[in-house]
């Protein structure tokens, strides 16, 4: 079975690793959800932009069958003008039951006549700018259309890249969607173990503090108050040296009385032992002069002056 300052030295390693999964998760999960409100602004931004461009295209349409209406309407002007031109022209046209021949004709003089035929060109000649007018007219209707028509074309066109566009953003923020809430469920299971390793690791503390407490109660009075715990264990020889440092053992436990450093492969870190002239104690923290069967026990400067170095039993239980 592991030592508890072995399973709390493991249980630290696991909550700093955690710690930093965390960190690094957390990290990416804000980077990600900063990412999403990219993509959905952007989403928002070619439905405002393609919402506008049907508009225009809706405008445009109205614009273009209006103008057709018009150009309709234009030529038929233009038919009626025309054929009337041409009865007139032909004589066939009646006015008050009187043609242009018989105007011509019934003149009583060849200056009557001269003016006769001049009212008559007169005549054809404002329905020929009357039908060059129409004409006119028609054709900018036309070519209105026709500008009308492209711009159109433009507009569908742009519509078409924008919904294709918009298509690829909407399947980006699906995407990145799944993202964020794979890395916030990676988040809340990682925050889940170390919360649990937390807790482990302090209730490994607290057996720790009660060992150390035992140790320290058990060793509270001089050299030859002390005796080997009875059903006896696994006994070796040492030198032990005694010091008076402050600080924290190799596992994170306070230094004090009932706490020693050994050599891990002598004796075990967390193993709770009986030393000889010293008492119960809790090996919990490691040196580099600590090798082999060498320990240091923690003593009051004074006694740890007196004490100096010693050979001592260790008993291991």
């Amino acid at each position: 079975m592991a030592s508890p300052a072995s399973e709390l030295g493991q249980t630290s390693q696991q909550i700093d690793d955690l710690q930093s999964q965390s960190q690094s998760l957390d990290a990416s999960y804000q980077q990600a959800l900063a990412d999403l409100v990219s993509v959905d602004s952007e989403v928002s931004r070619y439905n405002n932009e393609i919402a506008d461009v049907n508009q225009r295209r809706a405008d445009l349409q109205a614009s273009i069958q209006q103008q057709q209406q018009q150009l309709q309407g234009t030529q038929k002007q233009l038919d009626d003008r025309q054929a009337t031109l041409q009865k007139r022209l032909l004589g066939s046209y009646k006015s008050d039951d009187v043609g242009y021949l018989d105007v011509v004709m019934g003149a009583n003089n060849f200056s009557d006549l001269i003016n006769r035929v001049d009212m008559i060109n007169t005549i054809a000649e404002s329905d020929r700018g009357l039908i060059d007018s129409i004409k006119e007219a028609k054709q900018s209707l036309e070519d209105n259309i026709n500008s009308l028509a492209g711009k159109q074309k433009e507009l569908d066109s742009l519509a078409g890249d924008l919904n294709s566009a918009q298509q690829s953003l909407v399947a980006a923020k699906t995407h990145q969607q799944s993202v964020v809430d794979s890395l916030k469920s990676q988040k809340l299971a990682n925050d889940g173990q170390l919360a649990n390793l937390q807790a482990q690791a302090a209730s490994i503390e607290s057996r720790m503090n009660q060992i150390q407490s035992s140790s320290s109660s058990g060793s509270s009075g001089g050299d030859g108050d002390y005796s080997p715990p009875p059903g006896g264990g696994a006994t070796i020889t040492v030198q032990a040296t005694a010091y008076c440092l402050a600080g924290s053992t190799a596992t994170g436990m306070p230094v004090g009385r009932g706490i020693i450093a050994v050599d891990p492969s002598v004796i075990p870190l967390g193993a709770r032992v009986h030393v000889s002239g010293y008492g119960d104690a809790v090996a919990a923290d490691t040196g580099g002069a600590i090798v082999g069967n060498r320990i240091d026990v923690w003593l009051p400067c004074g006694e740890a002056y007196a004490w100096g170095n010693r050979t001592v039993t260790v008993t291991i239980y």
